[in-house]
């Protein structure tokens, strides 16, 4: 079969797709949950409160740089050179507003704000999914799969998402593996089997691989990785910053910098009105799709006539 294919809503239920959903995970930023406005223009307005007149536009041009830094001199948020995951977003606060000296009242409240829907919102359409999943697919297995520090434990909680993954949730500060490696995903999936036993009654984990499924915004990270490592993986491009959806479905290649800059360039509002214009799925291939909201993966793994939210 010839790919890429874009997939109409019609053809949704008779594609080359993997078997029932029986383990589906998810990354954390940009997926579960999004900033309402970009970051640095939310750090540019408590600034003010703190009488710093840093713009938003010039902390933007900053934070690649600072981020890259600190991702090197204090690797996995701290973790092996003796600072806490808060101190290390404290040294991030700083140094992108530098050379302003910076409170530790103002970093205090911006590590607050920044711990639940002071700066997060979670859009609608993953709440149905969720819903849809606990309430008339009990069976599936739902985790979160992340490069990130335990920060994200209160924030989950906070934002009203962590009873749907129970003891599924893994971040790379935790199993001192990352993503894009694929044996942090093999390592997911034999904690997955050891909780639950039953997923492997009437196969092998080699066969249940066929049922696991990953949802995430970055393609290296959440569409390669777990595909390479035998899942099936879903890229959510909420602003077609890949240019999957484009006529040519020619994919844009997105430099380390322009990673950096996505972590922190949503505006919540914008990017819900683009994502639902967009109802038909790409597929790049026998496992892997790209999507631009979750009613159309809602659809894509369950395929139903009265599974049909309306898109508008």
């Amino acid at each position: 079969m010839k790919y890429p294919k874009r997939l109409k809503p019609g053809q949704w239920g008779s594609t080359n797709r993997s078997s029932k959903p029986k383990v589906i995970t998810f990354d954390a930023y940009n997926t579960l949950y999004s900033t309402t406005l970009p970051v640095m223009e939310q750090y540019s307005r408590l600034g003010r409160k703190y009488g710093l007149n840093s713009s938003a536009q010039e902390l933007t041009l900053k934070f690649p740089g600072v981020f890259k830094n600190l991702r090197e001199e204090h690797p996995n948020y701290g973790k092996y050179t003796g600072i806490t995951a808060d101190k290390w977003w404290e040294i991030l606060i700083s140094n992108v507003f530098a050379p302003a000296k910076v409170s530790s009242q103002m970093i205090n409240e911006i590590l607050h704000v920044f711990e639940g829907f002071g700066a997060y919102t979670v859009y609608p359409d993953l709440l149905e999914l969720l819903e849809l999943i606990q309430q008339e697919f009990p069976e599936v297995v739902l985790g979160v799969v992340s490069n990130t520090d335990p920060i994200m434990y209160k924030l989950l909680e906070n934002i009203g998402l962590k009873s749907y993954f129970k003891n599924h949730v893994y971040l790379s500060y935790d199993l001192e593996l990352s993503k894009p490696d694929p044996v942090f995903f093999e390592i997911v999936l034999q904690d997955v089997v050891k909780q639950h036993p039953e997923l492997l009654k009437n196969s092998t984990i080699e066969e249940l691989k066929s049922g696991c499924w990953h949802v995430g915004d970055e393609e290296n990270n959440d569409l390669n990785c777990p595909a390479s490592a035998g899942w099936s993986a879903v890229l959510l491009d909420r602003m077609n910053k890949y240019n999957h959806f484009s006529g040519t479905l020619e994919r844009a290649q997105r430099s380390l910098h322009q990673l950096y800059t996505d972590k922190i360039d949503n505006n919540a509002d914008q990017s819900w009105e683009l994502s639902m214009k967009q109802v038909d799925a790409i597929q790049l291939s026998e496992r892997q799709y790209v999507i631009s909201n979750f009613r159309t993966l809602s659809q894509l793994l369950f395929p139903r006539p009265n599974n049909q939210q309306s898109l508008n």
